[in-house]
């Protein structure tokens, strides 16, 4: 195929070649040096011509040839596509790397509460989180087991009645404020916690029932020992502030930078006074009821 396109070409190349027309000159005229050298020029012309044309034809094929390789027929034994396309290309899978996420690093806490009574918390203020655990105040023998209660923000704390009496659990702490009503012995009402801060509890039949909530911003606070010791472990290495607090006692606050090495040190003191007289719900005096 390919020497039968070759010949077309040179055919077709010919054919636009010009001819040299015999030009009449006088029988008498003699072939001079000019005129050999025109016809010499008029061969040079034709034969950049020709070779022009050659090019073209050769540059023509090689696209051909392109063509015929890009759309060729299937060899024999090859299976042909259904609807006469190229099967595409098969794609290689991509690998997904999964990096392990590492924990974050952490430090601890050490250090001591003064004057806490053996009721000191200790919590980290600057991180929030939100917490979905549950907790419980119990009231037995007329008054909140256990006394004091930490729980971090977001946590359901239950009221179960162990007495055989009724209870009248309620809080007037702002933010944090409720009303569970009277309800019997087995019987129990909860409240979730929203708001970090301090919520006193008390029962509306019973002044001498008191007991204290410590709502924190996160899961990271620590109750220290009779003693005043702590350690607050898993803080995040950063800086921090740290809060010291007991019952009827003003929070103390101060800042560390905790690291993964050597735990940090934190020293505090408290000054802790008496709880005061409280009213019921109604913001008035407890009756003649036999408490």
């Amino acid at each position: 195929m390919r020497s039968n396109q070759v010949l077309a070409c040179f055919a077709v190349a010919f054919a636009f070649v010009p001819r040299a027309r015999s030009e009449p000159r006088p029988q008498d005229r003699a072939v001079t040096q000019a005129d050999l050298d025109r016809l010499e020029q008029k061969l040079e012309a034709q034969q950049r011509t020709l070779d022009k044309l050659l090019q073209l034809n050769e540059q023509y094929l090689r696209q051909l040839v392109g063509l015929l390789s890009d759309g060729r027929s299937p060899a024999p034994g090859e299976p042909k596509p259904a609807d006469g396309k190229p099967e595409p290309k098969p794609v290689e899978p991509r690998v997904a790397v999964v990096r392990p996420r590492l924990p974050p690093k952490a430090g601890t806490i050490v250090g001591k509460v003064t004057g806490g009574g053996g009721e000191a918390m200790v919590y980290v203020e600057d991180i929030v989180t939100t917490s979905r655990g549950t907790a419980a105040m119990k009231q037995e023998g007329k008054q909140f087991k256990p006394h004091l209660l930490a729980v971090a923000k977001g946590t359901r704390v239950d009221f179960p009645n162990r007495d055989a009496l009724f209870h009248n659990v309620f809080s007037v702490t702002p933010d944090n404020s409720f009303d569970l009503g009277s309800y019997q012995q087995g019987a129990s009402k909860s409240v979730t916690m929203t708001k970090p801060g301090v919520v006193t509890v008390y029962c509306n039949m019973h002044s001498q029932m008191i007991g204290y909530i410590l709502v924190t911003p996160s899961a990271l606070y620590v109750q220290a020992g009779e003693d005043g010791s702590y350690r607050l472990p898993n803080v995040p290495v950063g800086h921090h502030r740290i809060v010291a607090w007991a019952p009827n006692a003003k929070p103390m606050t101060a800042e560390v930078d905790v690291t993964e090495g050597e735990p940090a040190t934190l020293e505090f003191t408290l000054t802790r006074g008496r709880a005061g007289p409280h009213t019921n719900k109604d913001g008035m005096a407890y009756g003649s009821y036999k408490e």
